[in-house]
């Protein structure tokens, strides 16, 4: 009932127009209407753009929503997923440098900002990455 008649498909062959008269004809009746998550603009967000910077320590003066079009302070997004972000300056890179990947997306210690050193085990395990 939430699906609505757009996702009302036979469970095996995937057929929605056979599908949807048969079931008619057994008294089954589905509403002519979008998907109840489509109401109210309910994934509206979703066609936003990511506008922060996510740098541990994030050093632009203005905070870490402000974003010029370009210098020291422009907001540049993960070229693999676009859901983080990072200012020029906080991630230490420079002008001419064009992408940048997150952690996540690129491995953790192997990305473009400040690298750190993790310890990859217990007490007994051979040193730190």
């Amino acid at each position: 009932m939430r699906a609505g008649v757009l996702f009302f498909k036979c469970p095996l062959c995937r057929d929605d127009e056979t599908f949807a008269v048969d079931m008619f004809i057994l008294g089954i009746r589905v509403p002519l209407r979008l998907p109840t998550w489509e109401d109210n603009d309910a994934f509206a967000e979703l066609g936003e753009r990511h506008n922060m910077c996510n740098a541990r320590d994030c050093l632009c003066p203005g905070g870490r929503e402000q974003a010029e079009a370009e210098g020291p302070w422009e907001l540049l997004l993960c070229s693999s997923c676009a859901a983080q972000g990072t200012h020029r300056r906080c991630a230490g890179l420079t002008a001419r440098r064009r992408t940048w990947e997150c952690d996540s997306c690129a491995g953790l210690g192997t990305s473009t900002r400040k690298r750190t050193r993790v310890f990859l085990g217990c007490g007994q395990c051979p040193g730190w990455a």
